[in-house]
């Protein structure tokens, strides 16, 4: 039987469940970290490094914000929102233009939730 050590395995439980519900659905995601410097990035997909052509290495523990994707057309008052979304309770969408590892133009509106594990 393995051995559970407190809030540690609860969280991991929590984010194993999250990522088995959304990878099931086919989605491109990303879970970061409120709680570290620059909400870093924890975990992505498969599908979310395949978009941006990006490795997983070259993604974990970047900002949230996704400065890695910004380019000459995002827009200052998008990323602003996405920070801020970041840091809100209530589930968000944001229009916002992004590039790929190669340079090309993604325009996305993701959806942001905050998520808590207890």
């Amino acid at each position: 039987m393995p051995v559970r050590r407190g809030h540690v395995a609860l969280q991991n439980t929590y984010l194993e469940t999250i990522i088995r519900k959304f990878d099931g659905q086919n989605r491109k995601f990303l879970i970061g970290n409120t709680q570290m410097k620059n909400c870093g990035i924890i975990y992505c997909n498969e599908g979310f490094c395949e978009m941006f052509g990006f490795s997983r290495a070259e993604i974990m523990q970047q900002p949230c914000t996704c400065q890695f994707l910004v380019g000459p057309g995002t827009m200052k008052t998008a990323m602003a929102q996405l920070a801020q979304a970041l840091l809100g309770s209530e589930e968000r969408k944001v229009e916002i233009l992004f590039y790929d590892k190669e340079g090309y133009r993604l325009a996305l509106c993701p959806s942001l939730a905050h998520s808590q594990s207890h």
